[in-house]
């Protein structure tokens, strides 16, 4: 299998950590600051500095998520990265800034419930009897177009739930979760050590595995 590595950003002088370590100071330095002003929101500010339009609902708060951000990014509109990161940084989850702000939009992470739509693609011929099982669905996928794949997932064993039930879709996916299921859908000389996988780099894997393939 050929090595699968996220690709770096060539900036003289610098090195992708160093650099991603610079620019998350940078916004919490700007976010401490701008958490003081009297006119704008920290919010409010990331949202017009980005090209955003503030999108309020009938109550005058802004209704953008953090899941709409990570579809813009997503789709491509690396705009987002900066208001995703905010939110992130806001929220006490510096370490997801982090590899938000290493990716620099251009690297979306992979989130579980990528990984488990994934997982439903190249094993699905494994999928078909399970579908046609009565499965619990966690309760945090009850409004999730994909909560009945995602509970076939579970039950299949290819990933766990927490403790208290729920799947957590929006956590990202670290090494633990690819060691889960190396041993099923990635080459013998699977090898993974940072804590985060792009997209690409995980289709590398799973393609290189060729397991849905092999099963045709």
């Amino acid at each position: 299998m050929a090595e699968c590595q996220l690709p770096k950003l060539n900036v003289a002088g610098s090195t992708p950590v160093t650099r991603s370590i610079l620019l998350l100071s940078t916004v919490l330095l700007l976010y401490s600051s701008i958490s003081a002003s009297p006119i704008y929101t920290s919010h409010d500010f990331w949202m017009m500095a980005s090209g955003y339009g503030l999108l309020d609902d009938s109550a005058g708060e802004s209704v953008m998520s953090e899941r709409i951000l990570v579809t813009q990014l997503k789709n491509g509109n690396r705009n987002a990265l900066i208001p995703l990161v905010h939110l992130l940084v806001a929220s006490g989850r510096i370490e997801y800034a982090e590899i938000w702000m290493e990716g620099r939009g251009r690297i979306v992470p992979v989130s579980r419930r990528d990984l488990g739509i994934a997982l439903s693609w190249y094993g699905r011929f494994d999928m078909h009897s399970v579908m046609t099982s009565d499965l619990t669905i966690p309760p945090d996928l009850e409004d999730d177009d994909y909560a009945y794949t995602l509970a076939a997932v579970l039950y299949l064993g290819w990933m766990n739930s927490s403790q208290d039930g729920c799947f957590h879709p929006d956590l990202l996916v670290d090494s633990s979760d690819l060691d889960m299921i190396a041993d099923l859908f990635f080459q013998s000389s699977y090898h993974w050590e940072k804590d985060w996988i792009g997209m690409r780099s995980l289709d590398s894997l799973f393609s290189d595995g060729a397991r849905a393939g092999a099963e045709q």
